[in-house]
């Protein structure tokens, strides 16, 4: 049994306003009354229909909380047989304590689950299953066919849910077209350039660090992730051999790059322009490259013309650049971005933020727990697989209530079968931190992983650092001795990074020797490398000590904090300056 439509649905969603989820509630209640059930919820189908989300409750009943009621379901489990049996059939399905399916909801005596189906096709009038009415009773009833299917104004309540639940559909589709286009763009890049998809991922994550900084709501963190993950893609339209010239640019060739602010700003125009929430975005990228003295481009606004999140993205774009090694150049100390920093206060960066900023480069950086995670970030997934460990690359992507996990390459799912899953990690680069993560996985299809938590593994041995510190890595059979970047280090373990040119054949599980080279002396530490992740061009090793005596963990901590006072004196004398 299905209910029917009224067929001219398109005028009537696009005159809802952002209302959509408390009309829903006011239907249900009318319908609980109608059909004298004690709790109605609205839920919608993902497109593999294997996830369904609550997009509204109403109960006649205060005793059911709706802290009590999962608002996201993964549909693999024998619990939600139900819903399996509905989406088979596309019919309604009705179920009694002690039946033969599970019941989805604790006190409830008898349920029904009723299919809900939108036009999937004008033409020949084809519809989709896109969700089901769920109707609970504490007490044992019979559901009420003939009255349900001949009663209008309950047809008429069910239609009006239906097309709420198209426009809540059209946002997610929206939202989820718009992320994979941006990935799209973001691997562009990176082909045209192997720094610049590493580079939008930092910027997007010092633009939230910032907008954190600046209490700003987790719509505004959103839309300030997206525009600085977004800020270069106009690049993609520029020469790759401009984009990566050595050599110091032409005036020409300069003018040739700037436009790219421009080209950005349409793209972004094009992919999220559309999206409630998202529109001022592409005018956020526009101006990212505008100065606070007005000696910026494409335009040439100052002062509060410049919307602050372009200020925004401004310093996090510069910040990335002086940190980052490049063709044309080196990265720079830590002093010297302070210092330049202050030198440009008021003149091409916003003076509050470069205070925000300065801060946060004086500071070890924090771990993030999952609370604070960007919608769309660069990670790596451990899964332990009985007596293997396999690790696959890819991007998370934060859903509100679930993630998915996005493989850049399915060829490493080959060898992964869900029921043999132990356990499953997440490792996430954070600018230079690495932060470890427990992972929920609920399911595996179409080479996508479906995670429902995420919680943070605390290190607090360990201390990840944004000024440079540099290794050597001494290599075990021919005596090589190569530089590295060691980007986390502590008592017990350190982090170091390679890029991928260089990290080729590394000797895993092998004793190693790493030399730090700390300003004042160096120190010899023994480990093995125990795991690696790929994050851009660069690769990431974990290094583990053996037989460090207390002395060496001591000198590391006292170095440390010796850094971290050093930077706090450069700041006070450039702020005096």
């Amino acid at each position: 049994m299905s209910v029917k439509l009224d067929f001219d649905t398109s005028k009537w969603i696009k005159s809802q306003s952002n209302t959509t989820e408390c009309k829903i509630k006011r239907k249900q209640k009318q319908i609980i009354e109608l059909l004298d059930y004690d709790i109605c919820i609205s839920f919608l189908f993902n497109d593999s229909r294997n996830i369904a989300f609550v997009r509204g409750i109403s109960t006649k009943k205060k005793e059911f909380n709706e802290n009590m009621i999962p608002h996201t379901l993964f549909l693999n489990k024998r619990q939600y047989d139900s819903i399996n049996e509905l989406i088979d059939k596309k019919d309604i399905v009705e179920n009694h304590y002690h039946g033969r399916l599970p019941l989805l909801l604790e006190n409830i005596n008898s349920e029904v689950f009723i299919p809900i189906f939108k036009y999937d096709n004008v033409e020949d009038l084809s519809m989709k299953l896109i969700g089901y009415l769920y109707l609970g009773s504490t007490t044992y009833k019979e559901f009420p066919y003939s009255f349900f299917s001949e009663d209008k104004d309950i047809n008429e309540k069910i239609s009006d849910i239906s097309k709420l639940l198209t426009l809540c559909l059209a946002r997610m589709e929206q939202i989820s077209d718009a992320i994979n286009l941006m990935e799209i763009f973001i691997d562009i890049l990176g082909h045209k350039d192997p720094y610049l998809s590493n580079h939008s991922y930092n910027v997007a994550n010092w633009c939230k660090e910032i907008g954190m900084e600046l209490g700003f709501s987790k719509d505004e963190l959103n839309e300030l992730t997206f525009a600085g993950l977004l800020h270069d893609i106009g690049k993609s339209m520029i020469d790759s051999k401009l984009l990566s010239k050595a050599a110091e640019l032409t005036e020409e060739e300069y003018q040739i790059v700037k436009r790219h602010s421009l080209y950005s700003e349409k793209i972004v125009k094009n992919i999220l322009g559309h999206i409630e929430g998202l529109e001022d975005i592409p005018e956020i990228v526009k101006y990212h490259h505008e100065r606070y003295d007005g000696k910026g481009y494409p335009i040439g606004l100052k002062k509060e013309e410049v919307p602050l999140k372009s200020y925004i993205i401004g310093i996090s774009d510069a910040i990335d650049a002086m940190l980052t090694d490049r063709p044309y150049s080196k990265a720079k100390p830590i002093n010297a971005v302070i210092r330049e920093l202050y030198r440009n206060k008021g003149k091409q960066f916003h003076p509050q933020l470069v205070e925000i900023m300065v801060e946060r480069l004086t500071k070890a950086q924090k771990q993030l727990d999952e609370s604070h995670l960007n919608t769309i970030g660069l990670s790596s997934l451990i899964v332990n697989q009985e007596e293997e460990i396999i690790i696959v690359e890819g991007s998370l992507v934060n859903m509100n209530n679930y993630y998915i996990f996005k493989p850049t390459k399915e060829s490493t799912l080959e060898k992964i079968e869900l029921s043999k899953i132990t356990d499953v990690e997440m490792v996430m680069k954070n600018l230079n931190n690495l932060s470890y993560y427990e992972v929920k996985l609920e399911d595996l299809i179409d080479n996508i992983f479906y995670i429902s938590s995420i919680k943070l593994i605390p290190s607090p041995n360990t201390f990840n650092l944004l000024w440079n510190l540099e290794g050597v890595l001494n290599w075990p059979d021919d005596n090589r001795k190569t530089p590295i970047e060691i980007t986390r280090i502590g008592g017990d373990a350190l982090s170091f990074c390679l890029h991928n040119n260089i990290a080729k054949d590394m000797p895993y599980g092998k004793p190693l020797k790493i030399k730090v080279i700390f300003e004042e002396f160096d120190l010899d530490i023994t480990g093995s490398i125990v795991k690696s992740y790929n994050f851009g061009p660069y690769k990431y090793f974990d290094f583990h000590y053996t037989n460090i005596p207390d002395t060496k963990r001591d000198a590391i901590y006292r170095q440390l904090f010796k850094k971290q006072i050093e930077l706090r004196r450069t700041v006070s004398k450039y702020k005096v300056d």
